[in-house]
């Protein structure tokens, strides 16, 4: 399987888990499904994995950029660092409602990585 197909993959499961937490309107749903598809991953597909949570972590909205975060953080996905750190700075630089909470996010997930 590509990266593409990969991608495409994950985007499909994650719109399925994500409409589904919505309907039972509870988003735990979803981070649950996605840290179980994760841990079935072998290491091939864990690194392709890894390459979509970090494009979903610089998503420009909200809904996939959290979910990836979080797994980032409770997966100790190191690799997602510079992507991280990017979006650290992007949020530091805003003055979009919301973007000082975010940041703090960011970097509490940078700490958790750094430990």
């Amino acid at each position: 399987m590509t990266l593409d197909e990969f991608r495409l993959e994950m985007d499909s499961y994650w719109r399925s888990v994500d409409e589904e937490a919505r309907s039972l309107k509870d988003p735990h749903i979803a981070l649950e499904r996605l840290l179980a598809l994760y841990r079935k991953f072998d290491a091939g597909e864990r690194q392709m994995a890894d390459q979509v949570l970090n494009e979903w972590a610089l998503e420009k909205s909200e809904g996939r950029r959290s979910y990836a975060l979080a797994l980032i953080g409770d997966l100790k996905i190191v690799t997602a660092m510079p992507a991280l750190q990017e979006l650290a700075q992007r949020f530091a630089a805003s003055s979009a409602p919301g973007a000082a909470d975010e940041r703090e996010i960011v970097e509490r997930v940078i700490a958790e990585l750094k430990e």
